[in-house]
């Protein structure tokens, strides 16, 4: 028995011993990229698009590894300690945010030299990738939001759908005339206009009224100015005095009734319930998976002054990355043809070169005959009426929202004025930004 034992061991000491050099003979030395991004299938397919790409190039090898889930806090923590990913996703502001405390590469010369500068890309959208004239980022894609609305579900009750641009007063007309005409034989209201409002989309209506969210140096709020309390008044009418758009109370309701919650809204939308939804070229995607088949788009309300808000979903390189030089292909990788068409097909926004959606491919996608004439819609209110949201360096993104939809919901619950949850609001947003300011204060990379 003893024999046997010895013989064993030698037996997988030698197995262990094989293993160990074929697995170092055949190791993958190709530098890794880390990406810090959001990990799903769509992700992996770049990642390998990406690699691919490199080969036929005869660029240097290299492996993307997708890193998730993406985090603010955890780029910036992971950042000014000298461990964070090679290249960043980067939303809405984040650019800004990450430069300020001195995470991201200054590409401006290298993406020049490498054909993914700033002209690569929409003029609208240039703030979201550059500050102070240098740049710091390149866009896997761009998008707006605007209003899409169920064509159908206007028919059905005897309506034509919502026109391409629209006042004030022109939506609430025909809001009040849609519910009007689609709960006449319910005991309770199951449809209604829109679906409810985002600070994206309050922004927009601001805007037109000649106010933006922050003030010209983005050091304080305009959120207390008299142009908010005018829209919020109007707002408010909207929800709670004609009911064109759900309180909180009612979407839940909505949803809860719903027999698909896998897809939310959209599905809400697919059967009528909302007469619009506000999204952007990537609603398609859901559109053409639940429906509604017949759509149409228009933009957003206004005042006196027409605008949409562009944005770029973008990737940046980490200024601590050993493998800078390799990253920045990522970067040129986007303002490829390979990967723009990829973009043109798969409709999470617009391609990020807008040479690619001024194609027969993009405006008459052949398995969608449904859909043409709609990109080419998005495209145009992106190039003519586009403009970046106004993101301060002091305050992050998501605080802004969760502060606004917090003051909103006490407006429309009645449990606070006006006056006074916009004095309120305007107030916490700058305490915030001192604050911010105070404990970013030396921050840099290591």
């Amino acid at each position: 028995m003893k024999y046997l034992f010895v013989v064993i061991f030698i037996g997988l000491f030698a197995a262990s011993v094989l293993t160990f050099y074929s697995f170092s003979r055949g190791e993958d030395k190709r530098p890794v990229l880390r990406w810090m991004t959001g990990a799903n299938p769509v992700r992996k397919e770049q990642a390998e698009l990406f690699e691919q790409w490199m080969e036929d190039n005869g660029y240097p090898e290299v492996e993307l590894r997708i890193e998730g889930p993406k985090k603010t806090q955890k780029n910036i923590v992971q950042g000014v300690s000298g461990v964070a990913g090679d290249i960043f996703d980067c939303y809405y502001g984040e650019i800004n945010l990450f430069q300020s405390i001195g995470l991201l590469e200054d590409v401006t010369d290298v993406a020049k030299a490498m054909g993914f500068g700033l002209s690569e890309t929409y003029t609208g959208i240039w703030s979201d990738l550059s500050i102070d004239g240098r740049q710091y980022g390149f866009p896997r894609c761009v998008d707006t939001f605007v209003c899409w609305a169920n064509v159908e579900a206007f028919e059905k009750v005897g309506l034509s759908a919502p026109p391409k641009m629209w006042t004030f007063e022109e939506f609430e007309r025909i809001g009040k005339r849609y519910i009007e005409l689609s709960n006449k034989s319910e005991e309770h209201q199951t449809v209604y206009f829109s679906n409810q409002w985002s600070l994206f989309s309050t922004t927009m209506l601001l805007r037109s009224m000649g106010v933006d969210v922050y003030n010209e140096t983005m050091t304080g709020s305009n959120l207390n100015m008299p142009e908010a309390k005018e829209l919020y008044a109007m707002i408010y009418r909207w929800v709670n005095d004609l009911n064109l758009i759900p309180t909180v109370a009612e979407a839940r309701a909505l949803s809860s009734h719903s027999s698909r919650t896998d897809k939310g809204v959209i599905y809400l939308f697919s059967q009528g319930n909302f007469g619009m939804i506000f999204a952007g070229r990537y609603g398609m995607i859901y559109f053409r998976e639940v429906g509604p088949r017949k759509l149409s788009i228009s933009e957003f309300p206004h005042k006196t002054y027409r605008n949409a808000i562009s944005f770029a979903r973008s990737s940046a390189v980490y200024k601590g990355s050993k493998h800078k030089e390799i990253a920045f292909y990522f970067l040129k990788f986007m303002a490829s043809e390979v990967y723009n068409q990829a973009i043109v097909e798969d409709p999470d926004g617009l391609p990020p070169s807008p040479k690619f959606a001024y194609t027969k491919a993009f405006s008459y996608p052949a398995a969608y005959p449904e859909e043409w004439g709609l990109h080419d819609q998005i495209r145009d209110i992106v190039t003519d009426i586009g403009i970046s949201f106004s993101y301060s360096p002091y305050i992050q993104i998501s605080t802004l929202i969760r502060k606004e939809r917090d003051i909103m919901d006490s407006l429309l619950a009645d449990r606070i004025s006006i006056e006074d949850g916009l004095n309120e609001l305007a107030i916490s947003i700058e305490k915030d930004m001192v604050r911010f300011i105070s404990e970013s204060e030396g921050l840099k990379v290591k």
